[in-house]
């Protein structure tokens, strides 16, 4: 029997704004595979270094103060490694140590660049129970009977209610759902749950109103993780589905009840047992389902309401990444030389296609260098999808791959080579331009590793912003 009132709060490891998750994203996943498979302790080291010099511009951890080096702590054990599983540890019987490797998901991450698409995955893998608490906490849930895949099961209640035309608030997923120990349990249908909502709308039953960080924040986490996968869309008290992700969205659906890691076959009452149960939980968390990049998984209908304001997206599952963002930086270009002079806009060539040039557009100065005008311009187009806007602040970095003929380009045309960084997000379109990445690398500024040379940038060595 559901009863409403049944509370209990299941949390989630908390992370950063949805901002800062995306800003510092490339820089952890990149981290990862930049050092990934290696010894543990020799990771830890590494990341804790990389991560310092990010974030406070210190590449000697050990010298940072208290605070600073729980920061980092935190940015590795609780985000890169917990809530993002990026890494997983296994223990090699030979060798007798445990060695750190990189996760599916952070290399479909490094890859293809598609933020959405990452987070997406994170909320289908994600349950309750888990491997990312205390074991205390794991095996209260277990004993409580606590089994729901979360997001997967909101999915499904917010599809229930635009099918029947109705939008829910925040506060009614929060206490009907998310905070309810019944249907934690997975012993509610989502239907169910629909219907006493409706049911309680209609004889005015008032239910007590969640606040605060201990009642409110947790969920709100679960929200930022919805809207980051580009699944939910929403505004100051209701929340709804993204009508433009429908094949997504019925993978969910149809992911409700598998797969799902069983944390109830585990002997949590050992310490052998918790052990086992953190680690394969750790790799399968960071799994990556292939199946959300299909095309053809249902032909599921969202209803979308009119009378309210839900923003046309920029990001499109099935468009090519590359393509879109080159067609972008081409128009751009176009634009901006036609603005200058109109006869020179047929200096403005999309080359992507052409193999060996070592970028994608040539264009020239124009408005941009008055004193020579119409000198070359060369453009590689390397574009990424998010759900926010970049915020360009101090600590704010960002990663991009680039291939060897690449960054010969880079070397041999000096200032005249530039790489356009686009940023896809929900709302707008941002273009970011970096001129002669390799006398900045020359000078320290970006760091250039020669994996497939993986550029690390910050916002100083940004040259122009797209639009102003």
């Amino acid at each position: 029997m559901y009863n409403p009132e049944n509370q209990y709060r299941c949390t989630i490891i908390r992370g950063k704004s949805q901002t800062e998750m995306e800003d510092l994203l490339p820089l952890y996943a990149n981290i990862v595979h930049k050092y990934c498979p290696c010894n543990e302790d020799v990771f830890r080291r590494s990341a804790y270094s990389d991560l310092s010099y990010a974030l406070f511009h210190v590449r000697d951890y050990s010298s940072l103060s208290e605070n600073n080096l729980k920061t980092v702590k935190n940015h590795y054990t609780e985000i890169m490694g917990v809530l993002l599983n990026l890494f997983y540890p296994v223990f090699d019987n030979d060798a007798n140590e445990i060695i750190i490797h990189e996760s599916e998901s952070c290399r479909y991450l490094i890859d293809h660049s598609d933020f959405p698409t990452f987070f997406k995955n994170l909320c289908l893998n994600f349950q309750f129970p888990n491997g990312e608490k205390k074991a205390t906490v794991v095996k209260d849930e277990v004993d409580l009977g606590i089994k729901i895949k979360p997001f997967c099961y909101v999915i499904k209640l917010l599809f229930i209610a635009q099918s029947n035309k109705q939008l829910l608030s925040k506060q009614e997923i929060g206490y009907y759902v998310l905070n309810n120990l019944d249907v934690l349990r997975g012993k509610v249908p989502a239907q169910e749950v629909y219907d006493r909502i409706m049911s309680d709308r209609r004889d005015g039953v008032k239910r007590n109103k969640l606040s605060g960080s201990n009642e409110w924040q947790h969920i709100k986490e679960q929200f930022n993780l919805l809207e980051l996968a580009n699944l939910i869309e929403h505004d100051s008290e209701r929340i709804w589905l993204n009508s433009e992700e429908s094949n997504a969205i019925a993978f969910f659906i149809k992911s409700l009840n598998f797969p799902y890691f069983d944390v109830h076959s585990y002997n949590l009452s050992t310490i052998d047992g918790r052990k086992l149960m953190l680690h394969e939980w750790k790799e399968y968390n960071g799994h990556f389902n292939k199946e959300l990049l299909a095309s053809d998984i249902s032909s599921i209908s969202i209803s979308t309401r009119d009378e309210l304001k839900a923003a046309k997206t920029a990001i499109k599952s099935t468009t090519d990444l590359g393509d879109e963002g080159e067609a972008f930086v081409f128009k751009l270009e176009q634009d901006r030389v036609r603005a200058y002079k109109e006869r020179l806009v047929n200096k403005v060539l999309l080359l992507g296609k052409t193999k060996g040039l070592g970028y994608d557009i040539a264009s020239i100065e124009a408005d941009e260098n008055p004193h020579n005008p119409e000198f070359a311009r060369y453009i590689e187009v390397k574009a990424t999808k998010r759900t926010t806007r970049p915020s360009f602040n101090q600590t704010w970095a960002d990663s991009l791959n680039i291939t060897r003929k690449e960054w010969i380009a880079a070397e041999q045309f000096s200032s005249a080579y530039n790489i356009y960084r686009v940023y896809f997000t929900k709302s707008e379109v941002i273009v970011v331009r970096i001129q002669n990445p390799f006398a900045l690398s020359q000078e320290g500024k970006i760091d250039v590793v020669p994996t497939i040379y993986q550029m690390d940038f910050g916002s100083d060595v940004i040259q122009n912003r797209y639009p102003i």
